[in-house]
């Protein structure tokens, strides 16, 4: 019988070998062990010294290996571990974006239905019987009515936050002229009853969506409209710069009043839920407009920041990606 047939065959073409695995290691460290051990102990060429180091050798280096393996075991079960955080973490959001539609959906009609009730009759008491009320009447009258009011301003705040948080972008190109005309029309009133002064001229076009960017634009000319010295009129520049960050190419849409300003201190703080500076006798409002606005800048991947000092009116800087 040729000894060729009880050569082991070469793996051919097309089939693969298993891969290694850490588990494959820890099985034959032993092995590998006992064996190094045995060769060096009976090697009759080697003084009993050199037979030691040998044996030590091979141990040692085993040893590292076997080290190494259960090293790299530890780590792929922590590497699993967190993955099924990750994937825990991933599915208890999708559980709290669901849970915020609904509410989006009662808010914009369960909630809303009853407040409209509210003011309605409340009209019609005015109309109907404020003579008879007497004065105490019409002032609990008018409370009531200016309290189911600001509840449905902030229950459209609200709403106008969710849908920046939750709804789809759709990226396109943005004419930044045109978007500024939309919204002076849609402030026509208070622009005139203001006697303001608004100028924008030459705006680059940016790449976003045209309908959340317009409600980041209106907000910040609507606070610049309203944070004035009384007897004031606005002041509201628009302009625009070409910046890069990252290696991308950022348009900056800088909207500047001659307002009342605030400290630099608050530079940040303005930008959260329900934050105000002023009093509701003072200004109007519900704290939600500015945190709507960085909502929708960082679902664009942009920015928005702010710049004021007491008394020298403020500058909003709105940074958006300049192309796809």
């Amino acid at each position: 019988m040729s000894a060729d047939r009880n050569r082991p065959k070469r793996p051919t073409a097309g089939v693969q070998e298993p891969g290694f695995r850490a588990d494959m290691l820890i099985g034959i460290l032993p092995v590998i062990v006992a064996a190094g051990a045995v060769i060096a102990l009976v090697m009759p060429g080697l003084p009993p010294d050199a037979r030691a180091l040998a044996s030590l050798a091979v141990i040692a280096v085993t040893g590292a290996g076997l080290g190494s393996a259960l090293y790299l075991t530890s780590r792929l079960t922590e590497a699993e571990r967190e993955r099924r955080q990750t994937a825990e973490r991933v599915e208890e959001l999708g559980r709290i974006n669901e849970d915020l539609k609904v509410f989006a959906s009662a808010a914009s009609h369960d909630l809303q239905e009853p407040l409209r009730k509210v003011e309605s009759f409340g009209q019609r008491l005015t109309d109907r019987y404020n003579d008879q009320l007497g004065e105490d009447g019409q002032h609990y009258l008018a409370r009531m009515t200016d309290a189911a009011s600001r509840m449905r301003h902030l229950i459209d705040s609200l709403l106008e936050f969710s849908r920046a948080s939750q709804r789809d972008i759709r990226f396109d190109t943005v004419d930044m002229n045109q978007l500024v005309d939309f919204v002076r029309d849609a402030l026509s009133e208070r622009i005139k009853r203001s006697k303001a002064v608004i100028t924008a001229e030459g705006l680059p076009t940016v790449y976003g969506d045209a309908g959340q960017i317009r409600i980041v634009l209106q907000n910040l000319l609507g606070n610049a409209l309203k944070y004035q010295p009384a007897g004031q009129a606005p002041e509201i520049t628009i302009t625009a710069a070409k910046v890069e960050h990252a290696g991308r190419a950022y348009v900056e849409i800088s909207v500047a009043d001659n307002g009342i300003g605030f400290d630099p201190k608050y530079s940040e703080r303005i930008f959260s839920m329900f934050e105000r500076l002023h009093s509701r006798s003072e200004y109007d409002g519900a704290g939600i407009g500015l945190a709507t606005c960085l909502k929708i800048a960082q679902r664009h991947k942009g920015s928005l920041r702010a710049s004021s000092q007491p008394g020298q009116g403020a500058t909003f800087t709105l940074a958006l990606p300049a192309q796809r």
